[in-house]
């Protein structure tokens, strides 16, 4: 008999990880839209980036918001 690949509540875990992911990175998008800083570096800090991190990514997506 064969072990499946991936049992149910790996899967499950990784389907709630990918959702979590999606609307933080959604909320993200919204707040640096709005130019709302402390907003977004909270966003960030509930997602575990903090420090110089936090704001290299801050940088990156409002560097690709100017150019879209």
């Amino acid at each position: 008999m064969k072990k499946p690949l991936i049992n149910f509540e790996e899967q499950q875990g990784s389907c709630e990880t990918i959702l979590r992911q999606t609307l933080t990175k959604k909320q993200l998008v919204k707040q640096i839209h709005c130019y709302s800083l402390t907003d977004c570096l909270t966003i960030l800090k509930n997602s575990g980036y903090t420090g110089d991190t936090a704001i290299f990514i801050l940088a990156n997506f409002q560097t690709l918001e100017v150019e879209a």
